[in-house]
């Protein structure tokens, strides 16, 4: 079994889309536990793809390549992680702001998320700070995750929050944002919660605000 686990780990460092559905379908053949599936074989690549990212070993295009393997095991464990008895770790709202129609990091995000065991409902792209209001109105999330891919759009990522002070939200939920051009001092300036660099950062940046602790992506951690 440790093999097949293997084995899914390496389709998914190599990108290797077909080869990763028919290894996860085998380990659910043999009797391998979900747990076991994500545990063993799905997030050690995400961290150890998260590391050379960071380290500039390998480069986005790289990473998406991966994130569509890793996309395509989930597809495979949907219908078991929907009707797992395990309680979801949390919920997040997450979506790209107004005036940017970019979704790829968003929805890297929102896979990763829902691998991790949480319940992430994506509003998708061009998300109006009325149309953030509402979801978190609707859904009462533990977290509201932001995407930005463009300078010009990062101003919109303050205009949310501010509109959710205006509308008594804003300490309703913790607040994480993330995309290319956006940083940890703008995070900081805007009163976001959290900040992170990459994909991979995301997933701990929520693991934070969800424990309600203060971790390396809060903007509150200081050295």
């Amino acid at each position: 079994m440790e093999d097949i686990l293997q084995q899914i780990k390496n389709g998914i460092y190599k990108g290797d889309t077909k080869y990763v559905i028919d290894r996860t379908e085998l380990a659910l053949r043999y009797g391998i536990s979900l747990e076991e599936i994500m545990k063993e074989a799905l997030f050690p690549p995400m961290q150890v793809l998260g590391q050379k990212l960071r380290t500039h070993e390998i480069f986005i295009p790289d990473v998406l390549k991966a994130s569509r393997a890793m996309h395509a095991a989930l597809y495979v464990l949907r219908p078991i992680i929907s009707h797992s008895n395990s309680a979801p770790k949390g919920l997040v709202v997450i979506g790209t702001v107004a005036g940017d129609l970019h979704d790829i990091g968003k929805n890297m995000v929102s896979m990763m998320l829902t691998g991790h065991g949480y319940t992430v409902v994506d509003l998708g792209i061009d998300v109006t700070k009325e149309q953030f209001a509402e979801a978190i109105m609707h859904y009462h999330p533990n977290v509201l995750a932001l995407s930005a891919l463009l300078t010009t759009t990062m101003p919109e990522m303050e205009n949310v929050i501010e509109y959710l002070k205006d509308q008594g939200l804003r300490d309703q939920v913790k607040i994480t944002i993330g995309g290319a051009p956006t940083t940890m001092e703008f995070a900081q300036s805007i009163g976001a919660d959290a900040y992170s660099e990459n994909v991979f950062d995301a997933i701990l940046a929520v693991d934070d605000l969800i424990a309600d602790q203060i971790g390396i992506h809060s903007t509150k951690y200081s050295v």
